[in-house]
């Protein structure tokens, strides 16, 4: 099945992903299916939900392995997250420069210490954490995805 979410978050790795190498950065310990409870997203998609599935794979990013950790629920609803360590405004700004040439892309404020939307999702930042949020993978955006994806990150953020 088609995943535009992993997509995306290939979309901040350089190269291939796999392996099982480590971040050296401090990884969060709770569970990334804590940030976004069932209930929550199935109230943004406006469905019922499964129970939520945590995927986590390693990846290269800028020369370095980071781990990025995913809880979906069911293929409609996920959240990422990862660490980017201490040069996290840098790697960032890095990321969001490789998507602004996306038809979607817009910047977002009020959420985290920055955010962005590309490719029907929210990518944010809070300190040295990334977020993405999708809601409604395969249902083509728009400004009313864009609104869920906003309250669920909000919740998100709150809880990192």
């Amino acid at each position: 099945m088609f995943n535009p979410f992993l997509l995306f978050a290939a979309a901040i790795l350089t190269g291939a992903g796999g392996g099982t190498a480590r971040s050296k950065f401090n990884e969060p310990a709770s569970s990334v299916c804590s940030l976004i409870t069932r209930q929550e997203a199935a109230a943004a998609l406006g469905a019922p939900v499964p129970p939520g599935s945590e995927k986590v794979m390693d990846g290269p990013m800028l020369g370095q392995r980071i781990k990025i950790e995913f809880c979906f629920y069911g293929t409609e609803v996920s959240v990422g997250r990862y660490s980017l360590g201490p040069a996290a405004a840098t790697l960032f700004a890095k990321y969001r420069q490789s998507l602004t040439s996306e038809s979607d892309y817009q910047n977002l404020t009020g959420v985290g210490d920055e955010a962005f939307v590309a490719k029907g999702q929210i990518a944010l930042r809070k300190g040295q954490t990334g977020l993405i949020v999708d809601v409604g993978q395969a249902r083509g955006g728009g400004a009313a995805e864009v609104r869920k994806e906003r309250a669920l990150a909000l919740l998100a953020v709150g809880r990192l």
